[in-house]
């Protein structure tokens, strides 16, 4: 790709990703849907203008690596250990339930093989942490005790996630997987994912030790960006997606980071909350990239209008929805925090669109089931927020007395 291509191609997604983001972002939808709204005006569906190549696609996973970090600096393991058994069987629950109505949905009706069929389906288990957290917010509930069970099933969603893209990643790149080299993998995969953490930890305090002695501006983001690279480029030679990578080193600077000899040394969290900083203005940038990356994947020209199609397209909205709802039931207490619970589960989010951008770059997921399976991952990620606003209680107006002068 020329320079004088990228650099145009560069600036048209850059500034629609930007414009119709906030535009989704004011009508209270996710910006991710402008974003991928941008691409698919930009791609082959609509203008034409951009197509699908190598370099675009680089640029793209690094913005996804990026995004993995940001959510791993989100990640709390400690809440994970103290929400408890709802919280297992919440995601359990929601990540079983989508992939066997879903996966057997696309094997009958899509006509795909067992192996893309439950690929189908594994993109649809995913949860966006994002998208719920930013609703519980704005309705001043994230501290509730229905609120820590959706964020801590979240998290086990996105680990539980990226643990099963790193399988699937490794049977498509290899053909097959025996029992024992699917044990080694997993092993492999659990073995980074609570090694890596704590190796980040680690080189977080030689980088503020080495940090009073940096004379040139940035030092922050330098460091932060090297050591992504590097753990991303480890996890790529484990056998994994490069973005795990990007997880694991979010997970070394979380706020809430749990390990044996953090008694013995100085909480370095004014240290970790400015390389977090740093990297927020790159994550920003990139990110957007990947989803609109995604729009340009998508063909809307291979999609069938027929009905029969459509209402195929219906059902898997239906099964995507029913899974994540059933997901609420082990939650104690009434049925109204039963609903909420499932209904935050329900977006899809970033974590769908990872799975199924790389279904298709394997040649695992058709153009034209992609194109569906983008549908329904931003059609659950739209619904799942309303009917959680629908459910959540309104903030209330505080009364303060009149003070007359």
């Amino acid at each position: 790709m020329p320079i004088d291509d990228l650099l145009i191609a560069l600036f048209l997604i850059l500034l629609l990703s930007r414009l119709l983001g906030e535009g989704c972002q004011r009508l209270g939808w996710p910006a991710v849907v402008g974003e991928i709204a941008a691409g698919v005006l930009l791609g082959p569906s609509i203008l034409g203008w951009l197509a699908p190549n190598q370099l675009l696609a680089n640029i793209a996973e690094l913005g996804i690596i990026l995004l993995l970090f940001s959510i791993g600096t989100e990640t709390s393991i400690k809440r994970l250990y103290h929400a408890g058994s709802q919280v297992l069987l919440v995601a359990l629950i929601g990540i079983a339930l989508p992939l066997l109505l879903t996966g057997f949905a696309a094997y009958y009706g899509l006509q795909l093989s067992p192996f893309a069929a439950i690929f189908y389906g594994c993109a649809l288990t995913a949860t966006s942490i994002g998208v719920s957290l930013s609703v519980l917010t704005h309705a001043g509930q994230q501290q509730q005790h229905t609120s820590q069970i959706i964020l801590g099933a979240a998290v086990v969603d996105d680990i539980a996630g990226v643990v099963l893209l790193s399988v699937l990643f490794n049977f498509a790149s290899n053909g097959h997987i025996a029992p024992g080299q699917l044990l080694q993998l997993i092993a492999t995969l659990l073995a980074f994912l609570l090694l890596a953490p704590p190796l980040g930890r680690m080189m977080v305090y030689l980088l503020r030790f080495a940090s009073g002695h940096a004379r040139n501006t940035g030092y922050e983001a330098v460091v932060m960006l090297a050591l992504i690279c590097l753990f991303a480029w480890q996890a790529h030679h484990a056998g994994a997606p490069a973005l795990l990578g990007g997880f694991s080193a979010g997970l070394a600077l979380s706020r809430q980071f749990v390990w044996p000899w953090q008694r013995y040394l100085q909480n370095p969290y004014p240290f970790t909350n400015k390389l977090e900083h740093a990297m927020k203005p790159l994550t920003e940038v990139f990110a957007p990239i990947f989803f609109v990356y995604v729009g340009i994947s998508v063909d809307l020209s291979q999609l069938q209008l027929d009905g029969g199609n459509l209402l195929l397209i219906g059902a898997m909205i239906v099964l995507a929805l029913a899974g994540k709802l059933l997901a609420g039931l082990p939650v104690k207490g009434p049925w109204r925090d039963k609903w909420r619970v499932g209904c935050a589960m329900i977006p899809r989010g970033e974590v769908g669109l990872v799975f199924a951008q790389i279904g298709q770059q394997l040649h695992i997921i058709p153009p034209e089931v992609f194109t569906e399976l983008v549908l329904v991952i931003i059609i659950t990620t739209l619904l799942g927020p309303m009917l959680l606003k629908w459910l959540l209680p309104k903030p209330q107006p505080s009364s303060k007395p009149s003070s007359k002068p």
